[in-house]
């Protein structure tokens, strides 16, 4: 499949991975174990983040952590699949990052939206088409009963503004399941420094 960069969002270059991915599915993120009631959710927007477990983050993001999450369906993303662990992937993502993974000794973890119609756990995690891997990781954490979220290094910046209508979305469905989430620099959520949010 030749990918088309000057229409990224073109639903027709999700469909392929779909296709090869749905016949690869041996655990989906039903299969996860109980992480606890707060889970550390880490994005790129920084380059350090706190000293925590459970930690949850994109693997762009560079830090070590419990599962690495992530939607992004460019082929070129396996470039950045470079440590072993749990790893919960859309079913849009691109093969090649799969086989990484696999390749690398992870195990991976399926997941969907509404609108793909296959039988997996879906979440939200953004404005279909426009999905994001840091609202993915929020909603994953949501999706696990973590009662508390605090985010490190997640924003909507820059380029990452197209992703606000999809964070508007996932944040409503993340207080009807009961979680509260905090941020560290208080660009999205109630701020709270670490050492607080530690103690709740």
């Amino acid at each position: 499949m030749n990918f088309n960069y000057d229409d990224y969002w073109n639903t027709e270059n999700f469909l392929e991975n779909i296709e090869i991915n749905q016949k690869n599915i041996q655990y989906t993120i039903d299969d996860l174990t109980f992480f606890g009631n707060k889970i550390l959710v880490c994005g790129r927007g920084e380059k350090l983040h706190p000293d925590f477990s459970p930690k949850f983050s994109t693997p762009t993001t560079n830090t070590i952590s419990d599962l690495y999450i992530t939607v992004d369906h460019d082929p070129k993303y396996s470039k950045y699949i470079n440590q072993k662990g749990n790893y919960a992937l859309s079913l849009i993502v691109n093969p090649k990052v799969a086989k990484k993974i696999i390749d690398i000794g992870g195990k991976i973890f399926w997941f969907g939206s509404e609108e793909i119609e296959i039988d997996i756990p879906k979440i939200i995690y953004g404005e279909y088409p426009k999905g994001n891997s840091g609202l993915a990781a929020i909603s994953i954490a949501s999706y696990l009963k973590a009662k508390s979220i605090c985010l490190s290094g997640i924003k909507f910046t820059d380029q990452y503004k197209q992703f606000i209508p999809g964070k508007d979305k996932v944040f409503e469905k993340i207080i009807c399941n009961g979680t509260t989430l905090y941020s560290l620099d208080g660009l999205l959520a109630k701020k709270i420094n670490f050492d607080d949010w530690s103690k709740l």
